[in-house]
């Protein structure tokens, strides 16, 4: 029954397009018509004369008109086989022209009009003008023929397109989540071996903290104020895991409550920071974070300690981390040409400047 009903709607389905169609085609032979009778008529006010000559002329013209668009274009030009396509249109001129004469000088002619039978029916320079006559309008449809192949193409290619990208932002998106998720249950391994008392703590943070990875992520974009409560998360995590060795700044100006942001953009950025400035060789370790949000542009500076012998590490895993490298690629997918963004490392601070133009996002309906 299933299969049925499929087959049932894929049939009706097939019939509307058809029609559809039909009644374009109808639709533009109709306005051929008009226009002709319209143009023709309006030089001796004959118009009852040329809508009949469109008429008796236009079943050859539709004959000529679907042998050009069904057969030459698709088997020939668009095929690129552009020198068999020019033969065969010049050789489809010469045999309207011909026959359409014929048809003119034999029948339409002694019926209608006798005074015009041509003695010589084989003129060549009147079987060129009637050519000419027909052609117009087989040119007029071939090129609307081609003009929408062309744009269905180039739609065609820009979905590609689109879904290439799409598929690499969700590709770069999946890494990141995996990649944060090691990294907070490594923290939490680290307080159950001291047998901390803040590991509910720790457990309850964390589960607020996959809640916004299960739910908020799948939207392409979320308010820029649940992605800044989801670094004050991570940041009371890392506190609770370091204690009174770490100290933390966390700054937020401007109006944050109207903006969007694509999500888990800004969280690689801290993490990193805490990933890779609390080295086991300072002895105190601090992070400095600072938001700001002015005339939809965000500027976030990230800085952390970094030890003397730990900056060439920092910069080893900028490079190389998961976190960072993804989201520096997602930033070009996503807001490309309208985000700048600055690393500086040096003996005892390791910084990140990003700089976002929040009304440019792509439309890239990322999910």
């Amino acid at each position: 029954m299933r299969t049925l009903q499929v087959i049932m709607f894929g049939l009706l389905e097939k019939y509307q397009s058809t029609r559809k169609r039909i009644l374009w085609h109808v639709l533009f032979w109709l306005s051929y018509i008009a226009a002709y009778t319209f143009i023709y008529g309006s030089f001796e006010d004959s118009y009852g004369a040329e809508f009949f000559w469109s008429i008796t002329t236009l079943p050859f013209k539709i004959i000529v008109t679907y042998f050009t668009l069904y057969y030459i274009i698709p088997h020939y030009f668009l095929e690129k086989k552009y020198v068999m396509a020019t033969v065969l249109t010049l050789v489809s001129i010469v045999l309207a022209g011909f026959t359409q004469r014929m048809l003119d000088n034999f029948i339409i002619y002694p019926i209608f009009h006798p005074e015009w039978v041509a003695s010589n029916p084989f003129y060549i320079p009147k079987i060129l003008k009637t050519a000419l006559g027909i052609y117009p309008v087989v040119a007029l449809a071939a090129f609307i023929k081609i003009t929408k192949y062309f744009y269905s193409e180039e739609s065609k290619s820009q979905e590609l397109q689109q879904q290439k990208l799409q598929a690499e932002l969700n590709f770069l998106k999946g890494q990141i989540h995996p990649h944060f998720l090691f990294n907070t249950l490594n923290n939490l391994y680290a307080l159950t071996l001291k047998k901390s008392e803040n590991s509910p703590e720790v457990v309850l943070k964390l589960s607020e903290l996959l809640s916004f990875m299960l739910y908020e992520c799948n939207s392409r974009t979320v308010p820029l104020n649940k992605e800044l409560n989801l670094i004050e998360n991570y940041i009371a995590l890392e506190k609770i895991r370091y204690d009174d060795r770490l100290t933390t700044t966390y700054n937020i100006e401007g109006d944050v409550s109207k903006s969007h942001i694509p999500p888990m953009l800004l969280l690689p950025f801290v993490e990193n920071a805490f990933k890779h400035g609390t080295s086991d060789s300072l002895d105190e370790v601090w992070v400095e974070i600072n938001v700001t949000v002015r005339n939809q542009t965000l500027y976030l500076s990230v800085k952390n300690s970094n030890g003397n012998d730990f900056a060439e590490h920092n910069e080893f895993e900028y490079q190389k981390g998961i976190g960072l490298k993804n989201v520096n690629r997602r930033l070009e997918l996503l807001y490309n040409g309208f985000y700048n963004l600055q690393i500086n490392d040096d003996a005892s601070t390791y910084s990140v400047l990003l700089e976002i133009e929040l009304d440019k996002l792509l439309h890239t309906d990322e999910l």
